[in-house]
């Protein structure tokens, strides 16, 4: 159903002997790969695949339907994703480093270009802290020695732990590097355009990400507040307000980007089918809405609803058979992941008659001041890490201590984020529009003494926080709603599938190991003892 990068043995030695392994991805840069040489392939040709190939968002729709936010209301009972059985590593999404990644950095350190090296080491500590978070241990330290054809496992905190001190000496690369030492970089920088402050910016919030995934970790503490004092002293602080980390080649409305041309119903690529048991869907339809956190949004009388989800293109007859009874308004309707529905007896539960992920409605719209919800429009940039995901790790982190400031202004402001990303003002120019919407929602939700919503009202903060989180990645950031799920002990309260195939009675927490591992390094894997998709824990899990 997706694509995936095997990070292991295997992928790792092939991309360490073929240097044009930077492959051509989705985007065209204006190469031919088939003529790169290791002398030629200078690393600014090689950057925008790079960077494309970390956005975020796109691949992760089984984390998407597992965390509540989307689900396909047609799937066959026994498919693999709903019964969480003999699950395999091309299940999982985008979560892997790219193998050339080391390589790419080897380039540019043989090109003398000091920025591009900084630039590699961040991509590489945001990938390879991603594969981590889904398969713990691996192969790292070996990986890129071609005389090691059965590189050892590394631990997953000895990873994230090396990742934190490559981008230390990203920040420095970077600061340091002469503009005759950056070729060509405000145009292969596809993210920041060669920008150092926005780049220091996007290393200071991955390394806030990295160190928030194990704040519930015991033992951690001395480290976690030894990183934060590194980070505060070199002063760029944090994604700002409407600055996201992402990509922008220059989409048109015939090479759209992805997540438009993937989930905005239009099939502009066909190849963006998927499999649901043994029928082939389009992959919008999978993005259509999960009554578990459509609901959440309704409880709590969010005005976001409309923005996450768009109404139904086909209004449900009066009085028409349903599974199960859901709250108004009933232009907005989803179903229950796994749940088997009979197409004869409930008809009207089908693509049509739910709703689908929200945004622009029309074809060939481009982004204007206008757009709202998560699809803005044909030339949308493709995020990496949003400005909602900055506020609220400081918001965590302030709530923790960590960072000064006061707590409950934090919580509010990482939400009044989500409500400007999405723009629920209706006019991104004027951000106090969407600011003025969540004044208006949160001050009638404190009135009602709201938990879910109130700072003054909930009894535990951290939950509260953590609640607000989840709202805010639906359908932007769903692999990383899992890590929190993880790390804070299976909350929120989501539902399994409802599958009646589904075996055992919790999710999988991590990716299995891919079946080549056994055939090319046997060793090294068995050496790992017994996986368990429900029960080997990432090292950050407490």
């Amino acid at each position: 159903m997706r694509k995936r990068y095997h990070i292991l043995a295997g992928a790792l030695l092939t991309a360490a002997t073929f240097m044009a392994g930077c492959k051509k991805g989705w985007i065209d840069i204006n190469y031919n790969p088939l003529q790169l040489t290791e002398n030629n392939a200078t690393p600014d040709l090689m950057l925008p695949d790079m960077l494309f190939n970390s956005i975020s968002g796109v691949e992760n729709q089984l984390e998407a339907q597992w965390m509540g936010y989307w689900t396909y209301a047609e799937y066959a009972t026994g498919v693999t994703e709903l019964t969480y059985y003999q699950l395999n590593d091309g299940s999982f999404g985008t979560s892997s480093p790219d193998p050339t990644i080391l390589l790419w950095e080897a380039n540019a350190r043989l090109h003398d270009q000091p920025y591009y090296i900084g630039i590699a080491k961040a991509i590489r500590a945001l990938q390879w802290s991603r594969a981590v978070d889904n398969n713990n241990n691996m192969p790292y330290s070996e990986a890129n020695n071609t005389s090691i054809r059965k590189p050892k496992y590394d631990t997953g905190e000895f990873i994230y732990e090396d990742l934190m001190t490559q981008l230390d000496s990203a920040i420095i690369l970077i600061r340091d590097a002469p503009q005759d030492k950056a070729l060509r970089i405000s145009i292969a920088d596809i993210m920041f355009h060669g920008e150092k402050q926005k780049w220091f910016r996007f290393i200071n919030t991955l390394k806030l990400r990295m160190l928030i995934h194990q704040a519930n970790k015991p033992g951690r503490e001395n480290y976690i507040k030894g990183e934060i004092a590194k980070i505060t002293a070199q002063g760029s602080g944090f994604l700002n307000s409407g600055e996201d980390a992402s990509v922008n080649p220059g989409f048109t409305d015939v090479k759209p980007s992805k997540y438009y041309a993937k989930y905005s119903q239009y099939d502009v690529y066909v190849r963006y089918y998927g499999l649901a048991g043994n029928k082939s869907i389009p992959n919008w339809q999978i993005a259509s809405a999960n009554v578990t956190a459509m609901n959440m949004l309704k409880e709590n009388r969010d005005p976001r609803l409309g923005f996450f989800y768009s109404p139904a293109r086909v209004p449900l007859p009066a009085n028409a058979p349903e599974p199960f009874a859901q709250p108004g308004p009933q232009e907005y309707r989803g179903n229950k992941f796994g749940l088997p529905v009979d197409e004869q007896q409930f008809p009207y539960n089908r693509t049509e008659y739910v709703s689908q992920v929200g945004g622009v409605r029309t074809f060939r719209t481009a982004v204007s001041p206008l757009s709202t919800g998560i699809i803005k429009g044909y030339d949308m940039p493709c995020w990496i890490i949003t400005s909602i995901e900055s506020a609220f790790l400081q918001a965590e982190a302030i709530q923790r201590g960590w960072l000064p400031g006061d707590p409950e202004t934090a919580y509010k402001n990482a939400v009044k984020e989500s409500f400007r990303w999405l723009n629920v003002g209706g006019n991104t120019t004027v951000p106090s529009l969407s600011d003025d919407a969540f004044n208006t929602w949160y001050n009638a939700e404190t009135a009602a003494a709201n938990p879910k919503v109130s700072w003054a009202a909930a009894p535990d903060k951290y939950k509260l926080l953590m609640f607000q989180k989840y709202m805010a990645f639906n359908g932007i950031e769903p692999f990383e709603a899992w890590v929190d799920y993880r790390r804070n002990g299976a909350f929120p309260d989501i539902p399994l599938s409802y599958d009646p195939a589904r075996i055992g009675n919790t999710m999988p927490i991590r990716c299995p190991y891919p079946l080549s591992e056994m055939v090319q390094n046997k060793e090294n894997l068995l050496a790992q003892g017994p996986i368990d998709i429900f029960t080997s824990k990432i090292w950050w899990m407490p």
